[in-house]
């Protein structure tokens, strides 16, 4: 097991790439704290935007474009939680097509879970409704915020047996979201990954459960506290970009790290 803890996403990412690199294998069981997950600062918008470019160099994904498939910040911000609420209807139809969403995004998973007894339920509104009720007490549980989309409804279980069992590196690799509230009312959440692609997406998955936690957090009028992201197996992968942009080894991975190490620490020491 190997840990790293940073005050900002992109730090806690770099640290946690740099772990990567140094091993030249995947790593088991990799747990990355984020303390502040909401703070964004001058020196983690230049990791990003290093990030983004690399990204945009071999014809991936954006950091933001993952984001919203672990939660529609956008549909949050513009209409609230009935907006988050209408995605299967409003969003998950235009892009279904896609090869890698035809089981599911994690945000559809995330408010529609349909029953053995085909009934249809939304974890998201019963975890937050139970978070409400149960602050109203002078001592509320602090472990009963578990969302599962498979068997609780205030557990967030995102794998799906019968629909990703045969989905190897691919498809849902997060697999569970743990809520807990912390000794001052803040609120904690951990995610659980069963396989974590650092280059192409880690950094895109931070962002999109901090906003998550920060969302459920402000609906019940609570702090966010620490984010913490296990991956049961963690790699800065090499790989091969989409269409005809080339591919990427180990040099360019040293590049990019060295290039988010460098404009970190300039931003830390001005």
């Amino acid at each position: 097991m190997k840990t790293r803890s940073h005050q900002t996403r992109a730090g806690a990412w770099l640290e946690a790439a740099e772990l990567l690199y140094s091993t030249a294998n995947p790593v088991y069981n990799l747990i990355v704290e984020v303390t502040e997950p909401t703070l964004a600062t001058d020196e983690s918008r230049a990791v990003e935007k290093q990030v983004e470019e690399f990204l945009a160099k071999y014809d991936c994904q954006p950091i933001e474009t993952v984001a919203e498939t672990i939660f529609p910040a956008s549909e949050y911000i513009s209409g609230g939680l009935a907006k988050v609420y209408s995605y299967p209807e409003s969003i998950y139809p235009y892009i279904k097509s896609i090869p890698s969403n035809r089981k599911g995004t994690y945000a559809l998973r995330l408010v529609q879970r349909k029953c053995s007894d085909n009934e249809t339920v939304n974890p998201l509104d019963m975890a937050i409704t139970k978070l409400r009720h149960q602050l109203l007490n002078p001592g509320p549980m602090r472990a009963v915020y578990e969302l599962d989309l498979n068997l609780e409804p205030l557990e967030l279980k995102f794998y799906e047996t019968d629909l990703d069992h045969d989905n190897h590196r691919s498809g849902q690799c997060l697999s569970h979201i743990s809520l807990k509230l912390g000794p001052d009312r803040e609120l904690y959440l951990t995610a659980l990954y069963r396989y974590q692609y650092f280059v192409q997406k880690a950094l895109g998955n931070f962002k999109g459960l901090a906003r998550l936690q920060a969302c459920i957090a402000r609906e019940v009028g609570i702090p966010v506290g620490p984010l913490v992201c296990h991956a049961t197996l963690a790699a800065l992968e090499t790989g091969k970009g989409n269409g005809s942009s080339g591919t990427w080894g180990r040099p360019a991975l040293k590049h990019l790290l060295a290039q988010c190490r460098a404009v970190y620490d300039h931003g830390s020491s001005s």
